[in-house]
């Protein structure tokens, strides 16, 4: 999978918690770290599918023209 620039901390975040979480003295060493690139893979997988929305900055005009109105 490739990742953007902005991308690397979060996944190295995710899959390096899940090691910790799941790290022990179990020869599965390989097995647990494949794990973690999958799930950290998922998850950006998952974030990239997500909407942004900027919030309106406290004290700022804010663009009304395609607000719905009242009825």
């Amino acid at each position: 999978m490739t990742l953007y620039e902005d991308e690397w901390m979060f996944w190295d975040d995710i899959a390096g918690r899940y090691i910790l979480k799941h790290a022990s003295n179990d020869p599965n060493t390989a097995n647990i770290i494949d794990a973690a690139a999958y799930y950290a893979d998922s998850m950006v997988v998952a974030r990239r599918k997500r909407k942004r929305v900027k919030l309106p900055v406290p004290g700022t005009a804010v663009d009304t023209s395609n607000a719905p109105t009242a009825l």
